[in-house]
């Protein structure tokens, strides 16, 4: 048994925003190592007051060891850009409730909020967790970047007055099974999959790629993730990144999975198209210092991950 299966065996967690891409693999993962897993989807609307109440006092009954919070109104793409007051009074009315609910009904648990490197400043390429207040976010997510602070500072202001346990962990873009493959709301690694497979099926001689092919993005395999996050549950400060510390070129991304899925037609990179941030990556030192991430406890390879997620679409798509 691993210190992870050690610290978890026996222990009870509830994932807001849980039947999604991150819940279904989280809850996978803790049960098969010993955990147990309540998720919350959208049944119950958090951003109302009143379902959150009814819903913690009267369906969650368990004392939970653990609540990682990442329920949020989110997309990917641009679609930021374009439902800003809506992503505002949403997200901080569920991040309230939340909160509320944590104290009144779970004030044993631990607190994860899922933090995101979109709430880092626009200027840093580089992302310390000392930068986190350092600057304006970038003008495309600076809304759901704002709201994801709001996370933080909501945690640190229950554990101030009502002396509760909790912190935010800073996450990479996540990618594979389970993942939004929908163009609406997929993030880059999913769209590309679902490009290249498609292209492969339908007998496409081009797949099309946003930008210039030059930008970087720091990639994250889910169960990786899901490992990081495990491995810093006791840590007791404000904030911690738990990313893989690298990047990639998108044009290395595409030329990757155009080689993983069989495509052998040309890619057309549009610099019209929208591509947001062009460089960041998460510092993980802190990470890895106090907990062994990325050197004790190893990601797999970008390349055997992305087999992985490409194997999953191919199984799994309509």
């Amino acid at each position: 048994m691993n210190l992870i299966e050690t610290t978890i065996t026996g222990k009870k967690f509830l994932v807001t925003g849980g039947t999604g891409f991150f819940g279904k693999n989280f809850k996978s993962y803790v049960e098969q190592i010993g955990g147990y897993v309540t998720t919350i989807g959208s049944t119950y609307d958090l951003s109302d007051d009143r379902q959150a109440d009814h819903l913690f006092k009267n369906i969650l009954t368990d004392k939970f060891d653990y609540i990682i919070h990442g329920a949020a109104l989110q997309a990917a793409g641009d679609w930021p850009l374009h439902h800003k007051a809506e992503q505002y009074d949403v997200n901080l009315k569920i991040h309230t409730n939340t909160f509320k609910m944590w104290h009144k009904y779970q004030p044993q648990a631990k607190m994860i909020g899922i933090g995101s490197s979109c709430s880092y400043p626009k200027t840093k390429e580089i992302l310390a967790e000392t930068d986190y207040w350092d600057g304006a976010m970038h003008e495309s997510v600076n809304i759901y970047g704002f709201t994801k602070k709001a996370v933080s500072v909501g945690i640190e202001a229950y554990k101030d007055q009502y002396k509760l346990n909790g912190t935010t962990v800073i996450f990479a873009t996540l990618y594979g099974p389970h993942d939004h493959f929908d163009p609406d709301k997929s993030h880059v690694v999913s769209a590309l999959v679902k490009k290249f497979v498609d292209a492969v099926d339908n007998n496409e001689s081009e797949v099309e790629v946003w930008g210039d092919g030059t930008q970087t993005r720091e990639l994250i395999y889910v169960d990786d993730q899901i490992k990081g996050l495990l491995s810093v549950l006791d840590y007791a400060g404000s904030l911690i990144n738990i990313g893989t510390g690298h990047s990639v070129t998108i044009r290395e991304l595409a030329e990757t999975i155009k080689d993983q899925s069989g495509f052998t037609g040309n890619i057309f990179y549009n610099t019209d198209r929208f591509v947001g941030i062009k460089h960041k990556v998460l510092d993980v030192s802190l990470a890895r210092n106090k907990f062994g991430w990325t050197t004790n406890i190893q990601c797999d390879s970008l390349k055997n991950n992305l087999t992985k997620t490409i194997d999953w679409y191919k199984n799994n798509k309509i």
